[in-house]
């Protein structure tokens, strides 16, 4: 007979495919939790985390959290290196995470009759994502944030925090990347290069204030989230869909692509870039299939 691996082993397996996901955009923490069936017991550990439960939910999170450290720590350099070399093959990588996931976000509408004021929502979650590409190219988003990190004044650490529970968004949400709504609006590399293990040390107090803020979303979205579901379900889909949509264009329409495109493509980014949508979409399937199949059988 084959051995199971211990709980806290298989959540910690668990947990740093969900840390993985924190660093690549496009692919959703909590589509990888409901996949692998600990979504629930993910929710309901946060759900009592600030009560007298507190130890035994901290015990349950535990392994979850070792695991996705781990695996932010293992992707921060390679990652590094890629946005150096080939920002645009790695951008399609991520366009073919969104787009081999849209079938799934359709399943949660399937059978739906769409009226005017549903197809409002997908719109208006659409311009929402869209616009904020635009506008960051607009304003030059990018040079702003690149001062905000080099200069570090007071206010930096409270932005920061905002930040983390932006980026905690993917960790609950199905199907949303917190990651990638980072890299439309500009936080994404820099706050990637915070964890340089050159100048780690200097780089604490801000990682801190990114972790707190990350908590505090993960307990925010989880109960959010749990009450839009219940009361709202289609109407939160609908945005959702139309906030991923817009992504896209966001993705390639925002300050950092601004500025790479105007270098000129590389030829390595020419040559890999449709092989890594490719690859991107069908990861990004594979796992809606896998979806699919816990559903059917629940």
């Amino acid at each position: 007979m084959k051995k199971k691996l211990p709980t806290p082993v298989k959540d910690g397996i668990i947990g740093a495919a969900m840390g993985a996901s924190a660093i690549v955009p496009g692919i959703s923490g909590g589509t990888i939790a409901f996949v692998t069936g600990v979504f629930q017991k993910i929710v309901d550990a946060l759900g009592v985390f600030f009560s007298k439960k507190f130890f035994k939910s901290f015990l349950v999170l535990l392994p979850f959290l070792v695991g996705a450290v781990l695996a932010v720590f293992a992707l921060i350099v390679p990652f590094q290196l890629a946005f150096k070399y080939c920002l645009f093959a790695i951008v399609c990588l991520f366009t073919g995470f969104i787009v081999g996931s849209l079938p799934g976000v359709f399943d949660e509408i399937k059978g739906e009759k769409l009226n005017a004021k549903r197809i409002i929502l997908v719109v208006c979650g659409f311009l929402a994502a869209a616009i904020i590409g635009v506008l960051s190219v607009f304003f030059k988003i990018n040079s702003g944030i690149a001062e905000l990190f080099a200069d570090k004044r007071w206010y930096f650490y409270f932005i920061l925090f905002g930040v983390g529970i932006l980026g905690a968004m993917g960790f609950i949400v199905p199907g949303f990347s917190g990651s990638m709504l980072l890299m439309i609006i500009g936080f994404y590399q820099p706050v990637l290069g915070l964890f340089d293990l050159q100048n780690f040390w200097p780089n604490v107090p801000a990682l801190c204030c990114l972790a707190a803020g990350a908590a505090v979303g993960i307990v925010l979205c989880s109960k959010i989230l749990s009450k839009l579901f219940e009361n709202h379900r289609i109407k939160t889909v609908l945005v959702v869909l139309g906030f991923i949509l817009g992504s896209i264009v966001s993705i390639f329409v925002n300050s950092d692509m601004f500025d790479y495109f105007s270098l000129g493509l590389p030829k390595l980014d020419i040559i890999l870039a449709p092989i890594l949508l490719v690859v991107g979409i069908a990861f990004s399937y594979f796992i809606v299939t896998l979806n699919r199949k816990v559903k059917r059988n629940q």
